[in-house]
């Protein structure tokens, strides 16, 4: 297995990048091919051409959850206009829903806004217009709004780690579903069938380990894929995500992309820290193609401040901190010449115990784990497209159901394992039609839409399934479905006209 290893590495640094690039290479100017609807390429040129001004907050990668008619902040940086407009737009359907926000206040610095009482549950893009005259300068960030009907102590969100876009070590486990990156997209096909509330990744989004300036081409893939869930994502980064070598450093990347290295979210009385556990200066961080010095966890003084501020700060009733590194472990091994161990860790779980944190959620070594320590659950979760690094180990993601403001179940099977991927499919057999087989071990309940022509409209019936909203424009309805799957079976279900 080690020499076919060898011989995979060999071939790939001996090979041209575009050869793995399959259907996500996108150059300037082309559509990106990831998504469907028009607006995907205008969303990315706007996101990354030379602004003068920048939205900060709320991103694709630390959106804002909020309930109808509640309001929210909007950060920026470098706005300078007289005059602003604030738009919602449904983020990546066929029925694009415009909504128009009030403006409350608004500086050079941030908009404060509202949401209308009216406005449908989903997922949005957000765009901010800065006015001068009659010209008019919008700015989109993708997928940095959900409104939801009420926020409460029951929820559910999805827990995935090492999403590990650009990395051929999944070879080893399943070439078809590595090339292409089939396997992660896999996952958020399953992930939006089940449709949580919102997604926590917990770092290694991309490899950076394999050729020179990989990082540009996985980044940009990475952010185009990310476009693919249709629920809220939060990102935190791992240690492939800060590489530096050939001149470019990967955090660098990562902040152009996602923003902050690390921050926090609230969820209603619910307070998650996405923290940095790759925080290690700048000539730690380098390597050389294939060979780095150093991928263990490190958190920094600055860090560690922050962290203790913003737990003395909160008053939530559900703590979690998302990290790459699970604190529990030292990482003295992994650095290639200096042993060097998981630098802050023991600080960080002093800090876990005295501000009673309820959960810490990781990943990094591509297995799953549950360890209960002075009441505390550090839950490392496997990888959803690498190497395995465990007997028992297979690809997968974490659903964590909350109730009443306490964690209430974890694990897909115990006494540690999380969903494994490949056990949820969905066929749609045109707009009105589809088929979806389960084959966990649980019953599931799965959400999805149909597209009807506005015709339709009070004249069908869905079978095998309840419909929960409609949404509708002048040519097309959209029919949002959720429908109970016992395990280990297959339904059809599919909209009969009355």
């Amino acid at each position: 297995m080690k020499s076919l290893t060898v011989a995979i590495i060999l071939t790939i640094l001996l090979c041209p990048p575009s050869l793995f690039q399959g259907e996500f290479e996108v150059k300037e100017n082309e559509e990106i091919s990831s998504l469907s609807d028009e607006r995907a390429q205008e969303i990315y040129t706007q996101q990354f051409l030379d602004a003068d001004f920048i939205i900060t907050y709320p991103r694709c990668s630390n959106p804002v959850i909020v309930e109808k008619g509640a309001s929210f902040t909007i950060l920026l940086e470098n706005f300078s206009y007289s005059d602003v407009e604030v738009k919602l737009y449904t983020a990546y359907e066929p029925v694009v829903d415009e909504i128009d926000l009030e403006i409350l206040s608004f500086s050079e610095n941030s908009i404060v806004v509202r949401v209308p009482e009216n406005t449908p549950e989903e997922l949005y893009n957000l765009t901010v217009v800065g006015c001068l005259g009659c010209r008019q300068f919008p700015k989109t960030e993708p997928r940095a709004v959900s409104v939801v009907e009420k926020i409460d102590g029951n929820f559910t969100f999805v827990h995935i780690s090492d999403f590990h876009i650009g990395d051929i070590r999944g070879f080893k486990e399943n070439i078809k579903e590595t090339i292409g990156w089939k396997a992660a997209k896999k996952c958020i096909e399953e992930v939006n069938l089940l449709h949580p509330d919102f997604v926590v990744i917990t770092g290694d989004l991309v490899f950076g380990q394999l050729y020179p300036f990989e990082y540009s081409f996985e980044y940009r893939t990475l952010y185009e894929i990310l476009q693919q869930f249709d629920v809220p994502t939060y990102l935190c980064p791992g240690n492939h995500d800060g590489y530096v070598q050939c001149g470019q450093d990967g955090f660098k990347f990562w902040q152009k992309y996602f923003g902050p290295l690390y921050y926090s979210f609230d969820y209603g009385k619910a307070h998650f820290i996405m923290a940095n556990s790759y925080d290690w200066p700048k000539v730690n961080r380098r390597g050389i193609s294939y060979v780095v010095f150093q991928w263990g966890g490190y958190i920094g003084e600055e860090q560690l401040k922050w962290i203790e501020e913003d737990l003395k700060e909160s008053n939530a009733k559900l703590k979690f901190i998302a990290l790459h590194h699970n604190p529990l472990w030292d990482t003295i091994n992994d650095s290639l010449i200096r042993k060097i161990g998981y630098v802050g860790r023991k600080e960080l779980l002093s800090l876990i115990e005295e501000y009673d944190v309820n959960g810490v959620l990781a990943g990094h070594v591509h297995y799953d784990n549950v360890t209960v320590r002075n009441d505390t659950v550090y839950i490392t979760t496997t990888t959803v497209a690498s190497s395995l690094d465990k007997e028992d180990a297979y690809w997968g993601y974490r659903p964590i159901e909350i109730r009443n403001w306490s964690i209430y179940s974890y694990n897909y099977k115990e006494p540690e394992y999380s969903m494994p991927s490949y056990r949820l499919n969905i066929t749609s057999e045109g707009n009105d039609r589809a088929v979806v087989r389960n084959d966990l071990d649980i019953d599931v309940v799965v959400h999805l839409s149909f597209v009807l022509p506005s015709e339709y409209y009070g004249k069908y019936e869905v079978k095998n399934g309840a419909v929960v909203m409609e949404r509708m424009n002048d040519e097309l309805l959209q029919v949002y479905v959720v429908s109970a799957i016992d395990k280990k079976t297959e339904k059809e279900i599919y909209v009969e006209l009355l």
